[in-house]
């Protein structure tokens, strides 16, 4: 009889956090006495975070990314239907508190955090309730496009790392230097593209895109159709697959798609001159599509290297 009223309690005041925050946006969260909090600059305004916040909970891949780069181990993240391989055992020993685009407010609350990162484009309409929960920092769109250098300084800002942060950012300028004076032929003489053959169609992603920017640091080239482009993706009918042509293609298939064969056999694509000199490579979505952040930018240099010389 007591643990049921106690359940009940927990669910009466849960509910009326839920609820009440949608109501009343304006209020603070709740933070714990004495902690001493900063201000932080974000999209959505200022928000007052704890001076060395320990309970984070991320929202998006980028988030995740950026705060296992600083070293901080998340208590929550979404899932897009497994962790992201890339990140190691770490991302996956994280508790899953919802699915991509619909975080599960309760179980947020369950595991009283003391941070909450995403990005506006995403979950812009649950920004007065999570911030009701606990002080919360977005970024504009994702990362999804060129400015993944900006975003990441905005997290680290948030987990008070900026100098690591700009420490990691000059790791990953040298290894862009590095990476440039070992390949051959030159980056500048190569035109590539990277195209995504996913659950939503066939899409080249342009220089605009968090990938399409990491390879222009390299310093490749693009084909006046994308690099003309304003967009981070172009999406691609079956009768218009010439637009990705260039010496190499990066290939982003994701596993749990059913139409890669369908891509591959198609006649146009077959005819393209890229497909014909076998100058091919497939990556990997979760890296160059969904990472959108340091980590993830380093495996894409890592996978340049590795693609350029198998094309040899």
């Amino acid at each position: 009889m007591g643990q049921s009223i106690r359940g009940g309690c927990i669910g009466l005041i849960t509910g009326f956090l839920l609820t009440s925050c949608q109501q009343n946006p304006a209020i603070e969260p709740a933070l714990a006495p004495n902690v001493p909090t900063r201000s932080v600059n974000h999209v959505m305004g200022t928000s007052q975070v704890p001076v060395s916040p320990e309970r984070i909970v991320v929202l998006d891949t980028t988030p995740l990314d950026a705060a296992l780069a600083l070293g901080v181990d998340p208590v929550g993240t979404i899932s897009y239907g497994m962790p992201p391989g890339y990140l190691g055992k770490q991302a996956s020993d994280i508790e899953v508190i919802g699915q991509f685009n619909q975080p599960n407010l309760e179980a947020i609350l369950k595991l009283k955090p003391d941070l909450i990162l995403g990005a506006k484009s995403i979950s812009e309409r649950l920004y007065p309730r999570l911030s009701r929960i606990a002080p919360t920092v977005f970024i504009e769109g994702a990362g999804r496009s060129w400015d993944w250098k900006n975003n990441f300084r905005i997290y680290a800002d948030a987990l008070n790392h900026t100098e690591q942060a700009e420490q990691l950012i000059t790791d990953y300028e040298q290894q862009v230097t590095d990476l440039q004076a070992s390949l051959v032929p030159s980056p500048e003489s190569l035109t590539v593209s990277v195209v995504l053959n996913g659950p939503f169609g066939f899409i080249a992603h342009t220089p605009k895109s968090f990938s399409g920017s990491v390879l222009q640091e390299v310093g490749f080239q693009r084909n006046t159709v994308q690099s003309n482009n304003e967009q981070f993706f172009i999406r691609l009918s079956r009768e218009d697959l010439e637009s990705p042509e260039g010496d190499v293609l990066f290939l982003i298939h994701y596993p749990n798609t059913t139409s890669k064969e369908e891509f591959v056999n198609n006649r146009l694509w077959s005819q393209l001159d890229v497909v014909q000199r076998d100058a091919v490579c497939e990556v990997k979505g979760e890296v160059w599509a969904a990472g959108r952040s340091i980590l993830a930018a380093h495996q894409i240099l890592k996978d340049v290297q590795r693609c350029l010389a198998q094309l040899q």
